[in-house]
């Protein structure tokens, strides 16, 4: 457009503006605000903003409900994607659906409930929802920021609509410190980060194939068995439990058929070494083809842990190992097992990628080729990266 041509678009009545942009797409309504100054102007109330001061747990999630099943991709009156509903003059909650059944449901809070330590139920009811319209959103992915002890039971109210529902995915919950997942068929993927009070997750998910936490590791009750096929444990700043209030047995079934597993050093060595020292020569991750390996050195002993683990995967193919300073470590002592750490068998035929990061030392990665040497065949084509 000639910089100096009339943007006849743009003195258009905000009104119709409003109604024409009804009509388009969402990918293309996302991208309004970068046309002109004035269009940022008009996307950002091209929303439903609705208030309802003190209100109880049923009519918040009244509102919530309705706005979801209301929802009409073809008509201009039904088609907005985003609602803004204000609880009180400190609380607010903002919500958008978004392309591909994607849900984002973002709490405000100004005053100090946000950090105040609440438990929280979520349970998925595997039935016709309550509610069935012609149209409507079906929520497939639900993402959830900053729920707090006021909004976390309006969430789970609304939840018991969601029978679709496959992906959870929950963070910045700063008072949350129990969290009990109930679905018996539909979640296939949950994800749970940034939770720093969590110290107890319950999960019963019998469909669950993805699990991705980020924390401190809190006490994980399996109340029945899955089998994942991608399991992430990022919890590099340490445990949360306490007295070893964690039962590691079913936790390591859940994960023993993983394809995919990222995991820190010190989870190995104080949970899953001691757990399984008693049938250490059939125990296996058969099939787990990539690992993720969170450590904080790549000193002798640290190596060390890692080859051990690395003799229960016989199938592994890619290696990514992340040096992270500030990872906690075992407090006690490991003990070598010298029967099984004497010498390593080259049991790792089928590895073809090691890529470390986050280590500037040399040293590091020689020692490491080493000690991976010994691993692999000696005519074994292995690509390594740093």
């Amino acid at each position: 457009m000639d910089e100096h041509e009339q943007d006849n678009l743009s003195s258009l009545p905000l009104e119709l503006l409003l109604y024409i942009i009804s009509f388009l797409p969402f990918e293309s309504t996302r991208l309004i605000p970068f046309v002109s100054t004035r269009c940022r102007s008009v996307w950002s109330q091209a929303l439903v903003v609705a208030h309802i001061h003190n209100g109880s747990i049923e009519e918040i999630s009244h509102a919530l409900s309705s706005f979801i099943h209301n929802f009409n991709e073809d008509d201009p009156s039904k088609n907005t994607r985003k609602m803004e509903l204000h609880f009180d003059k400190s609380t607010f909650v903002s919500t958008i659906l978004g392309p591909h059944n994607v849900m984002h449901m973002n709490f405000f809070s100004n005053g100090s409930k946000n950090e105040e330590s609440y438990c929280w139920r979520i349970e998925i009811k595997d039935q016709i929802p309550r509610r069935v319209e012609p149209s409507g959103f079906m929520v497939k992915t639900l993402c959830l920021d900053s729920v707090d002890s006021l909004t976390h039971e309006v969430v789970s109210s609304m939840v018991l609509d969601c029978s679709w529902l496959e992906n959870l995915k929950i963070c910045g919950c700063k008072g949350l410190t129990s969290l009990t997942i109930d679905s018996p068929t539909k979640l296939v993927h949950l994800s749970i980060s940034d939770c720093p009070k969590m110290r107890y997750l319950n999960i019963r998910t019998p469909k669950l194939k993805t699990l991705h936490y980020q924390g401190f590791l809190p006490s994980i009750k399996i109340h029945e068995h899955f089998n994942l096929t991608n399991a992430i444990f990022n919890v590099r700043q340490g445990p949360s439990y306490y007295n070893n209030a964690l039962d590691i047995g079913p936790l390591l079934l859940i994960i023993k058929n993983s394809q995919s597993l990222t995991l820190c050093r010190w989870i190995f060595e104080e949970l899953i070494k001691p757990s399984i020292s008693s049938s250490w020569t059939s125990f296996q991750f058969y099939k787990l083809h990539e690992l993720r390996w969170i450590d904080n050195s790549m000193k002798q002993e640290n190596i060390n842990s890692l080859i051990s683990f690395l003799k229960l995967c016989p199938s592994i193919e890619r290696i990514f190992i992340t040096i992270d300073l500030n990872t906690y470590s075992s407090k006690e002592d490991i003990i070598v097992d010298a029967e099984h750490e004497s010498k390593h068998a080259r049991t790792l035929k089928n590895l073809k990628l090691l890529k470390l990061e986050g280590s500037k030392r040399e040293d590091d990665k020689n020692q490491l080729i080493l000690a991976m040497q010994e691993m692999v065949n000696i005519d074994q084509p292995l690509l390594i990266l740093s």
